[in-house]
């Protein structure tokens, strides 16, 4: 009797799978397989192999030899003497799966083909949207930066250094003031990331007598603040306040102050 071995390199089990074995040897290897997990671990390898055979699909690592007994059967059957009907049969079979295989498989791929070609439309519209997107953000970039160039060259605009007060001397603002267009820009480049829950508040201030004007709370994640400032405004302070901003300055916590110098 021969061995488990023997039997899986005889490629009588690539013939078993294919059913063209005479009935007896048939019987004798079903008889095989019963309790022998060697075996029907072979033949279900076999089986996958024959599926990816009829299908027209390559084989993985390590199922190379399987294939090759599978064409070995193929073709030596049908060149024997004996038994010429079951084999014909098989190849008839064999082809006719493999056609269908052969098919399923490209329609398949046609379909992948389209859906990865769809998906790349797809993809590329997206990257179009953000470029575009993208583009109209620098261009608006670009264009804040000119009217900003442009305001602080212009000959009504004057630059007013905000000095850093008390326990705050250390820091300092910028800020550029326009009363003909009513317009203030403010650099806060200089100023320490406020704490959470608190927020920056710039005031619009008249010297005689002091009253301070809310030109509302301000932020550092700009470079230049551009802020609307229709008031009567001879000095600029900034404080740190609850977040949301107060009603009038906490002057203990007032970091910066500077005052419009004379244009006569």
């Amino acid at each position: 009797m021969t061995t488990d071995q023997e039997l899986i390199q005889s490629g009588n089990l690539e013939a078993y799978v294919c059913g063209v074995l005479p009935e007896d040897e048939m019987r004798e290897i079903s008889q095989r397989l019963k309790g022998n997990q060697v075996l029907r671990n072979e033949v279900e390898l076999i089986e996958n192999c024959y599926m990816k055979l009829a299908q027209g699909l390559a084989p993985d690592a390590g199922e190379n030899e399987i294939f090759d007994r599978l064409l070995q059967q193929l073709d030596s059957k049908n060149k024997t003497s004996r038994g010429f009907g079951p084999y014909i049969g098989w190849a008839a079979a064999f082809a006719l799966l493999l056609l269908s295989g052969y098919l399923y498989t490209s329609l398949n791929g046609m379909k992948g083909l389209n859906q990865n070609l769809e998906q790349q439309v797809t993809s590329t519209q997206q990257e179009k949207q953000f470029l575009e997107s993208e583009i109209e953000d620098v261009q608006g970039v670009n264009q804040s930066y000119e009217e900003a160039i442009t305001f602080i060259k212009d000959k009504n605009t004057v630059k007013v250094n905000l000095a850093g007060q008390g326990d705050f001397a250390s820091t300092s603002a910028v800020a550029f003031h326009n009363a003909e267009q009513d317009v203030t820009y403010l650099d806060l480049d200089q100023l320490p990331e406020v704490p959470e829950g608190k927020t920056y508040q710039l005031w619009s201030l008249t010297l005689n007598p002091l009253t301070p004007t809310s030109l509302g709370v301000v932020a550092k994640d700009e470079t230049l603040l551009k802020i609307d400032n229709p008031y009567t405004t001879e000095a600029f302070g900034i404080t740190l306040e609850p977040a949301g901003g107060s009603d009038s300055p906490t002057l203990e916590q007032l970091y910066t102050l500077g005052v419009i110098p004379s244009q006569g």
